[in-house]
């Protein structure tokens, strides 16, 4: 049995919510350890969501009302 560790960065992160909404975003924390860029806020942002003491539904609302925000231009990324 191994250890699994993912990367991901706000590229990933963006293409998996435009394919799969919130659920393909929160499937991306399916992993021993995330490891992420420390200059994304994009990434940061993701990851304090999915660390919360929450429902996977409340989760999913929080990253969907994020990252329609993001996509309609309202927060700058990097």
């Amino acid at each position: 049995m191994g250890f699994n560790k993912r990367y991901i960065n706000k590229e990933q992160i963006i293409s998996a919510f435009t394919n799969n909404g919130a659920v393909g975003v929160s499937d991306l924390y399916k992993a021993d350890a995330i490891i992420l860029p420390t200059d994304s806020p994009i990434c940061n942002y993701i990851d304090k969501i999915m660390e919360k003491k929450k429902s996977i539904e409340h989760k999913h609302h929080l990253i969907n009302l994020y990252m329609m925000q993001i996509l309609e231009g309202l927060y700058l990324f990097k």
